[in-house]
C-alpha cells in the first residue's frame, strides 16, 4: 500500500469536527449554485462560521472544493459503496441470483439519492478540475470492480449466466442503474417512470433477459 493510499485512510482522524462543518455546507452550497457562482461567505453562512474561519481552514475557494472530495469518499462513499454490496453478495447462499441483484440495485440508487449534492458538484466540476475524480480512481472504483466482478465470475461458474466477462456484465448493470437514476432526476414524466420498486424489478427483467424474443 503507497504512503498516498495510507494518508486517505488517516484523513479521518486528522479533520475536526469543524473541518466537517465546513465541508457539508460547502457541500449544499456548491451543489445549489455551483461551485463559480458559490461565495465563500454563503458557505460560511450555512456552517454557521465566520468567513475567516473557513480560510483558517482551507486557503482558497478551490482548495475548499478540492479538499472536500477526499474526505467525504472515505467518510461516506468508501464504507457505503463497499460494505453494503459486500453484505449483499454474502448473502446469495441459496437466494435467487434475481434477488440479490434487485437487493443491489435498489441499495445502489438509495446511496446515489442519499448523496446527490455531492455527486453533482463533483460531476458538474470534474470537466474544470479533474483531479476532483482522483479519490474515486484509486480508492472506489478498483475495489468495487473486484468485489462484483468476483460475484459475476462465480455466478458463472456455478451456470447460473451463460459465459461472460465479469466486468463487462458489471458495465452493463452500472451502466443501466445510473442511466435509471439520471432520467428519474431530469425526466421522469417522459419515461413514465412509475414507483421505484417496480421500475427497478423491470430494469431487472430486462437486464437479465434482454429484449429478443427467443421463442420466435
Amino acid at each position: 500500500m503507497s504512503d498516498e493510499q495510507l494518508n486517505y485512510d488517516r484523513i479521518e482522524e486528522e479533520l475536526t469536527e469543524k473541518h466537517w462543518q465546513i465541508l457539508e455546507a460547502a457541500v449544499k452550497v456548491f451543489s445549489e449554485k455551483g461551485f463559480s457562482a458559490a461565495r465563500t461567505s454563503e458557505v460560511a453562512k450555512e456552517a454557521g462560521v465566520s468567513e475567516g474561519t473557513i480560510f483558517n481552514y482551507f486557503k482558497t475557494k478551490k482548495d475548499l472544493l478540492t479538499s472536500m472530495v477526499i474526505p467525504l469518499v472515505v467518510r461516506f462513499f468508501r464504507p457505503l459503496m463497499l460494505m453494503s454490496v459486500e453484505r449483499i453478495f454474502k448473502t446469495r447462499k441459496e437466494r435467487p441470483v434475481e434477488d440479490v441483484l434487485l437487493d443491489v440495485m435498489r441499495d445502489r440508487v438509495q446511496l446515489v439519492e442519499k448523496n446527490l449534492p455531492l455527486i453533482k458538484t463533483v460531476a458538474a466540476e470534474a470537466a474544470f478540475h479533474p483531479e476532483l475524480l482522483q479519490p474515486v480512481r484509486e480508492q472506489l472504483a478498483p475495489k468495487l470492480v473486484e468485489v462484483a466482478s468476483k460475484f459475476f465470475r462465480e455466478e458463472v461458474e456455478k451456470g447460473t449466466f451463460r459465459d461472460i466477462d465479469p466486468v463487462l456484465a458489471l458495465r452493463g448493470l452500472m451502466s443501466m442503474l445510473g442511466g435509471y437514476v439520471l432520467m428519474k432526476n431530469i425526466a421522469p414524466e417522459a419515461l413514465r417512470i412509475e414507483d421505484e420498486e417496480t421500475e427497478l424489478r423491470r430494469l431487472l427483467d430486462l437486464y437479465l433477459h434482454g429484449v429478443l424474443n427467443k421463442e420466435q
